[in-house]
């Protein structure tokens, strides 16, 4: 985790929207970006733990930006993307239907909202 935090720090120098909007609310409230940013992935990873969170998570991930693509894949005249678009959306809706009846009897398990969600590996040792 310690080679984590100069890449985190790097993002927080860099110049985007995040780190714009992140400036004006530092001026605001007086508290660091650094501070803002971690306790926000810290109260974004508690809600994912406990559940509530998760399923609105893995919606935007996993329809919002399907659903941009899937719109720009009807507008275009190849109709090759259309069927992969089409086959995203049968296999999502399969897995939908499954994902509906197995949490009745998996959402006992403890942290399988967390599981079910994607956690990357902590243990990355992937760089910046």
């Amino acid at each position: 985790m310690g080679s984590l935090r100069p890449c985190f720090q790097r993002f927080l120098e860099q110049k985007n929207i995040i780190t714009n909007v992140l400036g004006k609310l530092e001026k605001v409230t007086d508290i660091k970006k650094y501070y803002l940013t971690t306790s926000s992935i810290a109260f974004l990873a508690f809600y994912l733990i406990f559940g509530y969170g998760d399923s609105l998570l893995r919606n935007i991930i996993g329809f919002n930006h399907p659903a941009y693509v899937s719109i720009k894949a009807i507008e275009s005249t190849n109709k090759e993307d259309d069927i992969i678009r089409l086959t995203y959306w049968v296999i999502y809706s399969i897995f939908g239907l499954a994902d509906f009846f197995s949490d009745i009897f998996l959402f006992w398990f403890p942290f399988y909202y967390a599981g079910k969600g994607g956690i990357p590996h902590l243990g990355s040792t992937s760089t910046c």
